[in-house]
C-alpha cells in the first residue's frame, strides 16, 4: 500500500509539472505573436523651411523647399525603403518631384530625412489666380509623400508596406516662411 500512495504522489507532481510547462509555453507562444505583429511605421512632416525665392507679377516664382520627415517605425523589425517620391502641386497640379534615395530604418526607431525641392512656375498652370495669389504674397501649396517598404521581422518574415501623407501649406513669398502646415 506504501508504493501506491508515493505513485499517486508522483503522478500527481507529474501533472502539475505537465501543467506548468503548458501555462509557460501558452505565455511564451502569446509574447512572441504581440512581438511579431507588424504595424505601419508612421511617417510625420516635422518642419518646411523655403529659401532662394524669386517671383514677379508676371506671373512667375522660383523657390527651393526644404522639408524635414521623420519616419518612425514602431515594429520589432527593420523597415526598409526604395526610391520614394515627394511631390509638391499648386492648384492640383505637380510643380515639383523629388526622389528619396532609399534608407532603412531600424526597429523602434526614428530617421530623419530632408529633401530638397526646388519649385518653378514654369510647371504651374498660368491662370488668374496664379497672378492674384502672387500679388497677395502666399501660394498655397500641397505636398504628398509615399514610402513603400519591407518590414524585416527576425530575418524570415518580410512584410511590405506603404504609408503615405498629404499636407497643405502656405509659402509666404515675402517673409520667405512656409506657414499654417496641416497634415493628414
Amino acid at each position: 500500500m506504501a508504493k501506491s500512495i508515493q505513485q499517486e504522489r508522483r503522478s500527481g507532481k507529474c501533472f502539475v509539472y505537465l501543467l506548468a510547462a503548458f501555462v509557460i509555453l501558452c505565455a511564451l507562444v502569446l509574447v512572441f505573436a504581440s512581438l511579431l505583429r507588424v504595424k505601419n511605421p508612421y511617417l510625420k512632416l516635422r518642419s518646411a523651411t523655403s529659401n532662394k525665392i524669386s517671383y514677379s507679377t508676371s506671373p512667375s516664382f522660383n523657390a527651393t523647399l526644404i522639408i524635414f520627415l521623420g519616419i518612425k517605425n514602431p515594429n520589432f523589425g527593420a523597415f526598409s525603403y526604395n526610391n520614394n517620391r515627394v511631390s509638391v502641386l499648386y492648384a492640383g497640379v505637380k510643380i515639383a518631384d523629388r526622389q528619396i534615395n532609399g534608407g532603412r530604418v531600424r526597429f523602434r526607431e526614428t530617421k530623419e530625412i530632408n529633401v530638397t525641392v526646388k519649385l518653378m512656375s514654369a510647371k504651374a498652370p498660368i491662370s488668374e489666380n496664379l497672378s492674384i495669389d502672387i500679388s497677395s504674397g502666399s501660394l498655397n501649396l500641397t505636398s504628398n509623400v509615399k514610402f513603400s517598404g519591407t518590414v524585416h521581422m527576425l530575418k524570415i518574415i518580410n512584410i511590405r508596406k506603404t504609408i503615405e501623407m498629404a499636407c497643405a501649406m502656405k509659402l509666404n513669398l515675402t517673409s520667405h516662411t512656409i506657414q499654417g502646415i496641416q497634415c493628414q
